[in-house]
């Protein structure tokens, strides 16, 4: 498992897209909850490019979640895209699929 993350941020208009390279784990998760909280401010489409996310742990769900509430508050939505098979068997396992929005 890899212990480094990469997180690479595009903003256009009130859009923000992260892509994330890197295994989401205990260690990793709360980096990439600063760079999000450090980011939303203002964005009413956060968008989560999973391409270079091969696996997810409770913690990385609860990122994800705290994310997904947040964008709520401020009237935006939060989508991730490009996720791969295993991830999205977590995330449905973790009862998440009728609470986020996961396109291909």
């Amino acid at each position: 498992m890899a212990t480094e993350l990469q997180i690479t941020k595009e903003i256009s208009g009130e859009t923000l897209n992260v892509h994330i390279k890197g295994d989401l784990n205990v260690k990793t998760s709360p980096i990439l909850e600063e760079e999000l909280k450090n980011s939303v401010s203002g964005v009413k489409e956060l968008i989560l490019d999973f391409t270079d996310v091969e696996y997810i742990s409770s913690a990385g769900l609860r990122v994800l979640l705290a994310m997904e509430k947040t964008m709520r508050r401020q009237g935006g939505k939060m989508k991730l895209q490009h996720v791969n098979a295993a991830v999205k068997e977590i995330i449905r396992l973790a009862g998440f699929l009728q609470v986020m929005t996961i396109e291909d």
